[in-house]
């Protein structure tokens, strides 16, 4: 058991310190995503470690005190979930028809054959806007039957798993279908007008995850640059999609922050979306990031339709005389330039490839 313990020490350690280096190796990034997780296995560390290992009581005291340290810094990533933390975006207080809608985000899975589930999904919650990422060509032909209720959409299926499909009640209009690193990982951009007039900015986006062979890179780089796009046009705004990414990480904290846009899961809960499969290994991968314009009405996990992915759910109210934020984060001069950095690396990065 002794061994067995060392070894557990070591390798929690190691996962702790690996995401300190600054790099898009995806055998680094990687251990972005399991904090939770993580954090579980350094609690059992700790606990063998006191009872199994014999040391000298010096050495034994100072390895339990890093594995404690090691414990509360990841747990320090997902504490700002958790229910009993003050939330950054705020709840609706004025309520419209006028300036309501709800978006329902869906990463679909392109090799499930259970597509009626998700038509089934989208009749029982009716939102207004919907985003799937992952339709092949198949999942476009079963999602016909949703235009007659959505005559607003942009379209981009495709076979690599990084198809994107918009469907909207509400007008689309100015709307492009972009690859801003990749020649085949489109995202997609659109105004969409509310039922009061208002046009808000909306991006959909599916970027790469880090797998072996694949780093962060074109990731990091595609969500930069549509950080930027956003502050320079301030416009009212709303990011949505599979991530790849948890809220938690480095990018993800510097786009949003970079972009002054809100997480409604901060306060309220992790709502893991991936995945389904496996339940010990769950993370919040998609996400609905928006700007302080807007108020929070309805966030929900939805249940299984067959993918990888539960589905996720929000209701948003447009309401800019409120001040819908809490202590929003303002990137200084040294994370702007972080920003302009990682952007041209990951161009170059990409050019190359």
């Amino acid at each position: 058991m002794q061994i067995f313990t060392i070894i557990l020490c070591a390798a929690v350690l190691i996962a702790t310190a690996l995401p300190f280096i600054n790099s898009a190796a995806w055998w680094i990034r990687i251990f972005d995503f399991p904090r939770t997780q993580i954090a579980f296995l350094i609690l059992v560390a700790i606990i063998l470690a006191y009872i199994f290992l014999d040391f000298k009581w010096a050495y034994k005291l100072l390895l339990l005190l890093v594995l404690s340290a090691s414990l509360l810094y990841q747990l320090r990533f997902v504490l700002v979930y958790m229910p009993f933390y003050k939330t950054q975006a705020k709840d609706s207080t004025n309520h419209s028809s006028e300036t309501s809608f709800s978006l329902l985000v869906s990463n679909v899975r392109m090799e499930s054959d259970h597509k009626e589930r998700l038509n089934m999904l989208v009749k029982k919650y009716d939102p207004d806007i919907l985003l799937l990422t992952e339709p092949n060509y198949d999942w476009a032909a079963s999602i016909s039957k949703l235009d007659e209720n959505f005559p607003y959409a942009i379209k981009h299926p495709l076979e690599n798993t990084y198809g994107m499909m918009l469907l909207s009640k509400l007008p689309l209009t100015e709307s492009s279908v972009n690859f801003l690193v990749k020649d085949d990982v489109p995202s997609f951009f659109s105004k969409i007008t509310l039922p009061s007039g208002t046009k808000i900015d909306f991006y959909g986006v599916h970027p790469q995850p880090p797998q072996p062979g694949s780093d962060t890179y074109e990731r990091d780089t595609e969500l930069l640059i549509i950080g930027r796009k956003i502050r320079e046009s301030n416009n009212p705004t709303i990011v949505a999609g599979d991530l790849n990414d948890v809220g938690w990480s480095v990018t993800s904290k510097l786009f949003r922050k970079y972009s002054e846009l809100v997480d409604p899961r901060e306060g309220r809960g992790l709502f893991n979306t991936y995945n389904v499969f496996v339940p010990l290994l769950r993370y919040p991968l998609d996400h609905i990031f928006y700007s302080s314009e807007f108020g929070l009405t309805t966030l929900k996990k939805l249940e299984d339709i067959g993918s990888d992915h539960f589905p996720l759910l929000i209701g948003l109210n447009f309401e800019p005389e409120e001040d819908n934020t809490e202590d929003i984060e303002k990137p200084d001069a040294d994370e702007k330039a972080e920003v302009e950095e990682k952007i041209e690396n990951g161009k170059k990065e990409s050019a190359e490839e």
